[in-house]
């Protein structure tokens, strides 16, 4: 009888250590080391990039890669930061790029915000079809749409103006989605009891809607200040004077300065300095971006 029980028991824990139960245990650690096997790979060039900018520029480009600098040196930054030379500005160029992103993300914010509002809470002709048609532009290269908008900045005069980098970006149709989705989800009883409180439509807006959206807005703000930091095409085309050159044209003009005289450090740092903003601005503003994006479209605020 004892016997039996025991060979029970067995045949019991045969049963549960199947091939199914043991994929359903290890698939978290499987799935682990291979989050971590592709976040090495994809940080591997930035580590990369990172060493050799602390390295001079005789042994900068050496092979094999070594991922430590040794000797390590900030010459590569002074000379970036301190003493620009060959016709490159970075500091210049980085405070221009800082300046046409900060006023293009409050533009979008300041025209997005409005128009998401009457589009999720305003009843009027067209509503909807008017909005599915702008949200259509999306699927529409970019590409199009450069000839015509250059041709309206130069009828203007606002070719080789800042105003060509900061008016075109204003009023994205993804602002305009993201935000109105969000507003969608926005109690209408909160908006109600402002108006009992005698709140205009603005005061709603602004006291009432924008403060449950505030994730939203975050992301907003983070994708349009990435996107035009990072622009290299529509700069390249409606910009042509050094003086105001952004910071991308001015990365171009680094490479060509010093790639071909082998001061690959020099080029690296560069590279560098125009990534910390942005990695700034994603460290505090991730919890956001992650909420904001997460929630799109799926009838939730905060």
């Amino acid at each position: 009888m004892i016997a039996r029980t025991g060979l029970n028991r067995i045949r019991t824990g045969l049963k549960d250590f199947t091939t199914s139960n043991l994929w359903k245990r290890s698939r978290p650690i499987l799935f682990s080391v291979a989050v971590i096997a592709f976040a090495v790979l994809w940080f591997a060039p930035i580590l990369w990039i990172i060493s050799i900018s602390f390295r001079p520029n005789s042994v900068a480009a050496l092979y094999p890669v070594t991922w430590i600098p040794d000797p390590a040196t900030l010459e590569n930054y002074e000379t970036i930061l301190l003493h620009p030379s060959r016709g490159v500005n970075i500091v210049r160029s980085f405070g221009i790029s800082a300046f046409v992103c900060t006023a293009v993300v409050l533009g979008v914010l300041l025209v997005s915000t409005p128009a998401a509002y009457a589009f999720a809470r305003l009843k009027f002709r067209g509503r909807n079809v008017l909005f599915w048609l702008i949200v259509a532009t999306l699927a529409l290269p970019v590409q199009m749409f450069i000839v015509p908008v250059y041709v309206i900045l130069d009828r203007f005069e606002l070719v080789n103006k800042l105003a060509a980098l900061i008016l075109p970006p204003i009023g994205p149709a993804f602002a305009l989605f993201v935000l109105r989705q969000f507003m969608l989800a926005v109690s209408t009883e909160t908006e109600d009891a402002a108006r009992l409180d005698g709140c205009n439509q603005l005061q709603v807006l602004v006291y009432v809607v924008v403060p449950q959206i505030r994730p939203a807005l975050v992301s907003v703000a983070l994708i349009t200040f990435l996107n035009n930091w990072n622009d290299f095409l529509w700069p390249l085309i409606v910009i042509y004077d050094r003086d105001i050159y952004p910071l991308t044209l001015a990365l171009n003009d680094v490479r060509s300065a010093y790639h071909f005289t082998f001061e690959a450090g020099t080029v690296m740092a560069s590279f560098v300095v125009a990534v910390i903003p942005v990695v700034v601005l994603f460290y505090f503003a991730k919890n956001y971006l992650i909420r904001g994006i997460s929630l799109t479209g799926t009838g939730s605020t905060m």
